[in-house]
This record gives C-alpha cells, sequence and structure tokens, in this order.
C-alpha cells in the first residue's frame, strides 16, 4: 500500500476515483491533500474533472473532511450527511455526540440541536442553519474555488451542484435537503410520522419500534440537557417570558410528573 505522505498526484486522482461510489470520507480526504499539494492555483472544478464529479460534489466532500476528518472515526453509527449537517455549527461536537449515543437521524438531530436552542419545534427551523442550499445544490453548474479553510464561510457554500455523477452519497444529500424542506412546511413536526417519510407498515413498525431501554436513554438525555440548560439566570429570568411559554413549561412538567408517578 502506498504511503499517503508520498501519493503523487496520479495515485491521488485513482484512489478518489475508486472511492466515488464507495466512499465520500475517502473523496474529500483526495480532494483537500490534492489542494494543498498540487492545486496550483487551480479549483475543485479542475479536481472534479479529473474524477468526474461536479465542483459542488468535490467542494462539499473537502469542506466536511477539512472539518470532522480527524474526528469522524469517533462516531461509528453517524453517516456522512450527519456531519454534512453539522458543518457550520459551534455547537457539532455535542451535537453529534448526542446522535451518536441515541443512533439518532439527521432529523432528529437537527430537532434536537432547535430544542437546545429554545427554538419553538412548531415553527419553521431558521435558514442560517442549513449548511448548502437545499434546492440550487442540485439545479444548476457553478463553479467551485479552492479556498483556504479560514476564509470559508456560509456565503461560499452556496453553491449550485451538477447531476453529472450519481453516486451514493448524493442521495444522502438529497434526504438530508428533503428533511430540510420539510422542516419548512407548515404541517411539518420534526418527530412526526410524516418526518420520515411515508409511514412503515405494521410488521415494519413492529420491528423498527425502539426497545424500553432505548426511549429511556432518550428521555434521560433531553432530561439531562434540560437541566443543564435551567441554569440560575435563565430561571431568574423566567418571569418576565410571555405568560404563554410559562404556561407551556408548566404544563409540559405537570405532564411529565404525572406519567411517571408510579415508576418509584
Amino acid at each position: 500500500m502506498v504511503d499517503k505522505t508520498l501519493e503523487s498526484e496520479d495515485q491521488l486522482i485513482d484512489r478518489a476515483k475508486q472511492a466515488i461510489s464507495a466512499c465520500s470520507w475517502t473523496l474529500g480526504e483526495c480532494a483537500a491533500l490534492w489542494t494543498k499539494r498540487y492545486a496550483k492555483g487551480r479549483t475543485d472544478a479542475a479536481f472534479g474533472e479529473m474524477i468526474g464529479l461536479s465542483a459542488d460534489q468535490v467542494y462539499q466532500r473537502r469542506r466536511v473532511w477539512e472539518t470532522f476528518g480527524d474526528v469522524h472515526e469517533q462516531y461509528s453509527a453517524l453517516k456522512w450527511s450527519h456531519f454534512y449537517a453539522a458543518i457550520n455549527w459551534d455547537d457539532a461536537a455535542a451535537c453529534l455526540t448526542w446522535a451518536e449515543e441515541l443512533q439518532a437521524t439527521v432529523a432528529e438531530m437537527r430537532a434536537w440541536r432547535r430544542a437546545q436552542h429554545g427554538e419553538d419545534l412548531s415553527m419553521d427551523a431558521d435558514e442560517a442553519e442549513i449548511p448548502f442550499d437545499p434546492t440550487g445544490e442540485f439545479l444548476s453548474i457553478e463553479t467551485g474555488v479552492v479556498r483556504d479553510p479560514a476564509e470559508m464561510g456560509y456565503e461560499g457554500a452556496r453553491r449550485s451542484i451538477a447531476g453529472n455523477a450519481a453516486v451514493s452519497e448524493d442521495r444522502e444529500l438529497a434526504a438530508t435537503a428533503q428533511s430540510v424542506a420539510r422542516e419548512g412546511r407548515d404541517d411539518y413536526a420534526p418527530f412526526g410520522k410524516g418526518a420520515r417519510g411515508p409511514a412503515p407498515s405494521d410488521e415494519d413498525r413492529e420491528k423498527s419500534t425502539a426497545p424500553t431501554e432505548q426511549v429511556a436513554k432518550r428521555v434521560v438525555s433531553t432530561l439531562e440537557k434540560c437541566n443543564q440548560a435551567l441554569t440560575p439566570e435563565v430561571l431568574e429570568d423566567f418571569q418576565s417570558l410571555p405568560m404563554a411559554i410559562q404556561q407551556r413549561l408548566f404544563n409540559a412538567i405537570d405532564n411529565l410528573a404525572s406519567k411517571v408517578a408510579g415508576l418509584r
């Protein structure tokens, strides 16, 4: 096996081609290494042309690798799309850890993060959460530019993605984008029956029902986070909140207390 530190440009290109249908992580690693060693002013489009992908497909995988490449193996239960969704989150580590512990979907991780930030999950998600444009990505072609990671921000990520190569990981991107689009509908709820597509059959539902231990872990994790969020400062300012929000909290606490009263 060739030492990665000694790979020639041709060897790097070959490794990237072999990874197209199998691993976005390897593809992102190759793109990042090529940018450092061989780009010499060339863009993501140049690398993409050599391996049969669009500039934006290369750009996205390179960005995810540069951000999470050194830690992603710590999250064996998560898909590449989890990291793609968290690319611009300052609390990405906490969100990914939560998703890893509970084997949560991307939509569930996104909703959990919104809850930690005190957002009303019945309201539309803030578009600032979306790392890449969920619609434009799949509609038009535009050249991506190789940039230093420190210079890259949200604006640079809003590029359109070409459909020249249909790779398996792009299906995950589409699923993530569809999840974002659903969050924008008035009737969408992150944990509702529409959050994961068509309703499962009775047989599928029996197979996928979470065991009591899994449900308990989810509840415990959420309650622990809620307890941490209720700092003395938050409690001190509680009376200044709108009465409707105060009452919702009281109702939620009362309902939970009523349900668990018989457990002890």
